[in-house]
């Protein structure tokens, strides 16, 4: 083909941007289709969806009532509730189904984002470069991959129509245009708060590609553009009160509240760094990556530093060239929320926390590669081969990932092996699989494995526990009980250990110890049933025991 045919093809696609949406929408189709023989993994689609009551049950008003007062799973996002509801409405426990949604939501996402970018900036095909990668980055794989994530992609997809009715208002201002824009911003605030920064990245569009008020004095313009989303950033302020609310009555505070605040910081540029590496050499991804170790390493903090300083003043530097601007400041904007500066959760990063943010990276690549191409005849030729050779290695990438998450058993194998050391997240997460799956001896060795790395975690004490008691090892299930009791930190556990090892010291008939325990237990739930019934059943046990004991005869004299 001359070049010149090949330049004439080039200019009908670019005169054809729904054939390039068309070619988006089977790209993610085909990537994405095994998920729709996936299930559910145990590691939180149970609490979102398979074993949670409301969402089961679908739509009702006392769902729907719950959707918008929970703080379940540590979190307030009655939207995502509302969708994860609707889907069990329509298809009840069908794991493939809900699979299916979200490949569905991601696929909306990459065709809105590649519109706002093309009506945005006019570049078709650099547009079109962004949401392909957008599409097929391994990156994305955990968020669309995972039913629980659908708030992500909830998320994203109310934050890309917020963006659409704000330059939708930009054109032609009036109030019910930006009642849009701020309907827009609450559901995707609804549908996970990391929408908290959205104000911010306006503002960048602001100055690229908008590109407003270009004659206006600098001070002036942007306080007039600050005050315009002053609603915005109110509504931010009042979501980011809630999540903490919600991530405080739900304990996620909990286990990191003894991180240090410079061991975060520190954390939070190690990991800045590490995302910028797996954009651009997307290898080792994990559904969890654990803290490394305590003290980080110096000379790896200070690197880290240096270079997000350095890629800082760079693009400050080359400010002439917008994007580049834009695009390194929306990744770190959208970053804030989930950086670990606020720690919520025991993972260090998440794959999950790049879904927006490298969108800002993938920007930077487009565009430099477009004027790479522009600088010689030769660039010309590479750079659309190196696009398209970058895409393909994404994509087989991404093919090769997607197979980790067939089940629970397989996703967290896999973390075990990508991580640096052993983890207590890990071998539970992965215990908790193996269970459904069968393998029980394998899996209770992973909550000993647990146990030893942290001996005061309750949950693995209680999860073996439960093990012994089906195999009949009384004694062992009963020690591994109490302890448990002892160590919880919640009072379902507290209430079902307590209970527990009362049945146990029943059946090895030491009847006052069991009524210890029961009392214990009401004193948790003093309305509880079961207790209540084994409380009288031990009580009555215990006095028959007493009184079928032989009398002492009186000594002689």
């Amino acid at each position: 083909m001359s070049v010149h045919r090949a330049d004439q093809l080039i200019d009908d696609f670019r005169q054809k941007p729904l054939l390039l949406a068309a070619l988006l929408l089977l790209a993610v189709v085909l990537l994405y289709s095994p998920v729709s023989h996936y299930g559910f993994i145990q590691f939180d689609d149970f609490a979102y969806v398979s074993m949670n009551p409301h969402v089961r049950t679908g739509l009702n008003s006392a769902n729907l009532r719950w959707a918008f007062t929970t703080f379940e799973v540590a979190n307030w996002h009655p939207v995502t509730w509302l969708s994860l509801m609707l889907d069990c409405q329509i298809f009840g426990l069908d794991a493939p189904a809900h699979h299916l949604v979200n490949v569905a939501l991601h696929a909306a996402n990459v065709l809105l984002l590649f519109f706002l970018l093309q009506r945005g900036t006019g570049a078709v095909w650099r547009s079109f470069f962004v949401a392909t990668l957008f599409a097929v980055h391994p990156l994305n794989v955990e968020t669309v991959a995972w039913v629980a994530e659908r708030k992500s992609l909830l998320c994203t997809l109310f934050s890309l129509l917020t963006i659409a009715a704000y330059a939708w208002n930009v054109r032609r201002p009036n109030w019910k245009r930006y009642l849009l824009v701020i309907a827009a911003f609450a559901l995707a605030l609804m549908s996970k708060p990391m929408a908290v920064t959205l104000p911010l990245a306006l503002l960048l569009l602001d100055y690229w590609p908008f590109q407003r008020y270009p004659g206006v004095p600098f001070l002036r313009k942007w306080w007039s553009l600050t005050v315009e989303k002053l609603p915005l950033f109110l509504m931010s302020a009042a979501s980011a009160v809630m999540t903490m609310v919600a991530a405080r009555a739900g304990g996620a505070f909990a286990e990191s509240a003894a991180l240090p605040i410079l061991f975060r910081i520190e954390n939070a540029a190690l990991s800045c760094v590490a995302y910028i590496g797996k954009t651009f050499w997307p290898a080792r991804l994990s559904i969890f990556y654990p803290f490394p170790q305590f003290p980080l390493p110096l000379p790896n903090v200070i690197a880290s530093i240096a270079l997000l300083a350095a890629i800082t003043l760079a693009v400050l530097y080359f400010h002439r060239s917008r994007y580049l601007v834009v695009g390194w400041m929306f990744f770190l904007i959208t970053l804030i929320p989930v950086i670990g500066i606020v720690q919520v959760g025991r993972q260090a990063m998440a794959d999950r926390y790049t879904y927006v943010p490298c969108i800002g990276l993938f920007v930077i690549i487009a565009w430099g590669l477009a004027e790479l191409a522009s600088a010689s005849r030769t660039a010309r030729v590479i750079a659309p081969i190196a696009a398209l050779c970058f895409l393909i290695a994404l994509a087989t990438a991404t093919t090769r990932y997607l197979n980790y998450w067939q089940d629970g058993v397989k996703l967290f194998t896999h973390a075990s092996e990508v991580a640096v050391r052993p983890d207590l997240a890990i071998e539970e997460a992965l215990a908790d699989a193996l269970v459904p799956a069968g393998q029980i001896d394998a899996a209770f060795q992973h909550y000993s494995n647990a146990c030893e790395l942290n001996p005061a975690y309750a949950s693995c004490h209680y999860y073996m526990a439960e093990i012994l008691y089906h195999r009949r090892q009384l004694q062992d299930a009963l020690e591994q009980y109490q302890l448990a009791a002892k160590l919880a930190g919640n009072r379902e556990m507290a209430l079902s250990s307590l209970i527990n090892s009362g049945r146990i010291l029943l059946t090895l008939g030491d009847y006052r110890a069991a009524s210890t325990n029961f009392a214990a237990a009401l004193q948790i739930d003093p309305g509880n049933q079961q207790a209540a019934i084994l409380s009288r059943q031990a009580l009555s046990l215990e006095s028959n025991q007493s009184s079928q004991e032989p009398a002492h005869s009186p000594p002689s004299h």
